[in-house]
This record gives structure tokens, sequence and C-alpha cells, in this order.
């Protein structure tokens, strides 16, 4: 089975390193200034360690299963010349909404699975990352016949040393991912401080409350049931990834463009359809905003 993982950052070099380490035969697609870098091995190291020599190319080969690790604003063009066999699954790993639809639109039916990634990795330089924390993958797909090819893609990372699942919901799976991106990347990026942190300062723990209450509001809106409780699944992520710096706080720390849009932005996007407030993620979306902008974004 051909694996193939688009997007040499942190996630796409951690999960493509994890496959290659247990013997998977793995293509990690990145930049071509980076090809000759990342043929030299792929480094994981913190709380997991691993070493690893996958296939490392510019283009995507013909492969059976997809991973899609790069920045939401940029899946459209990594799919854009993807090619598929007739059960190609492409799945596409990413914070927030929106996505999977931009993937399908393009690639049409049959093809879009969605992962749900609970993990702290930092990329530390091209084929080097490190990991703060790791709890699991979760994988599904609105299509049936697509979610039904997906265990084989559990079995594959859990022999590889990652727990993974696949939803009955992906929907859901989302917005409880979406919960705890809503209350922690856009407040870390514009404070600096490590996830833990926001648990550290009143103010801060409230104004994350604030933000994810309202994220509830709105998917509760839109119809979306979840068995979890928001701002708790909230304060177990930050637990679980306590020393981790959020991807959004990589992104502001290097002054590159953020994912800001497809989370709170999204809340605040769908709750403004929908006739729901969101005075508290409009405010946090705009302060990043103004961040972008200082940094010519």
């Amino acid at each position: 089975m051909k694996i193939t993982v688009i997007g040499a950052g942190a996630l796409g070099t951690f999960y493509g390193g994890m496959m290659s380490a247990a013997g998977y035969d793995v293509t990690i697609v990145c930049r071509e200034k980076d090809v000759e870098t990342l043929k030299k091995g792929i480094n994981i190291k913190g709380q997991i360690e691993k070493q690893a020599n996958p296939d490392v190319s510019s283009s995507p080969p013909l492969s059976d299963i997809v991973f899609t690790a790069v920045k939401s604003y940029d899946v459209e063009s990594a799919i854009s010349d993807l090619p598929l066999k007739p059960d190609t699954v492409v799945i596409i790993i990413h914070n927030g909404l929106g996505c999977d639809e931009i993937a399908a639109s393009k690639l049409g039916k049959g093809h879009v699975g969605i992962g749900v990634s609970y993990s702290g990795v930092t990329f530390v330089r091209p084929g080097t990352v490190s990991v703060a924390g790791y709890t699991e993958t979760v994988f599904g797909s609105i299509e049936n016949d697509v979610s039904a090819r997906l265990g084989e893609v559990v079995k594959i990372l859990e022999s590889s040393g990652l727990k993974a699942r696949v939803a009955e919901d992906i929907r859901s799976a989302q917005w409880e991912k979406l919960y705890a991106n809503v209350g922690i990347n856009a407040i870390t990026a514009i404070t600096g401080l490590k996830n833990g942190m926001l648990l550290e300062v009143p103010s801060l723990r409230s104004l994350v409350v604030s933000a994810v209450e309202e994220a509830g509001r709105v998917s509760a809106a839109s119809g979306i049931k979840t068995d979890v409780d928001p701002v708790d699944k909230t304060f177990k992520v930050i637990k679980d990834t306590y020393n981790n710096r959020s991807s959004m706080l990589q992104d502001i720390s290097k002054e590159k463009p953020t994912e800001i849009d497809v989370l709170n932005g999204k809340v605040s996007e769908i709750g403004h359809k929908l006739g729901i407030p969101t005075p508290v993620n409009d405010t946090i979306t705009a302060l990043v905003k103004g961040i972008e902008k200082r940094h010519g974004n």
C-alpha cells in the first residue's frame, strides 16, 4: 500500500515519519528547496522519539492513501494536481471547518476523508519536529463508502504507535476539536503563552470559557450534537498539551498567515448567519487579523 503525506510542516513530518518508521511505504511531498534536506532523514523528538527515511518528492505520486497536512488556506492548491486511483482516500487533516468541502468540490465523490488530530507537535526545522503531547487522531467522512475504507487507515496509524479511531459523526468530531482550537489557538497567539498558561491566569481562563461557550451555542443552533461539554473538553486538551505552543502561536511567531478564518472566524461567520451573537470570537478574530496586518499578511 502506497501512502503519501502532502506537507512537511509539523504534522506532515510527524505522521509521515511515524508511518515510515513502522515500515510503511511513505512519500513525503515538500517544497523543492527542502527535498535534499528531508532525504537525509526524519527526526521526531520529545515525548515520542523516532527516526525514519521515507521517500521524498516535490510532487505527489499515485497512492492508495493520501494525507494532506497543510494549512487550511493551502488545501486547494495541495490537491490541485493530485493523481488518483478510483479508490484513493484523501484525508484532509486540518483545524477548523470547511476544508474538506473544498477538497470534495475538486476531487469529486468517493475520495475525501477528514482527520482530526489531537497532538502537540512543533516544527523545529525541515525534517525535525518536537512532540509535546499526542492523544489520538479521529477519522471520518460524510460519505459512507469512504468511511468504510478508513478502518484500514486506523490500523496503519495504530501499528505505527498512534492511537486512532473512526467517528460515527465526523461533523460532531470536528466541532469537538474546534471548541479547543477556539479556546486555545488565537488566545495563545495573541498573548505568546504556551497552552497551559491559559489556565494559570484567571482573566485568560475566563476568556477561554467565553469564547468556547459562544462556539457551543453556535454548534447547537447548527444542529450539531456532541457527547462533550465544550468547556470541559477544552480544559482537558489544554492540560493534555500543557507545554505546547499552539500552531497559531507558531505561525504568528514566524509572521506567517494564520488559520483564524476557519477557527474563531468560522464561529463568528456561522453565528451571524444564524443570528447568534459572538462578540468574544468577533473580537479575538479582529485582534489576530490586526497582528496579521502588522506582519504584512
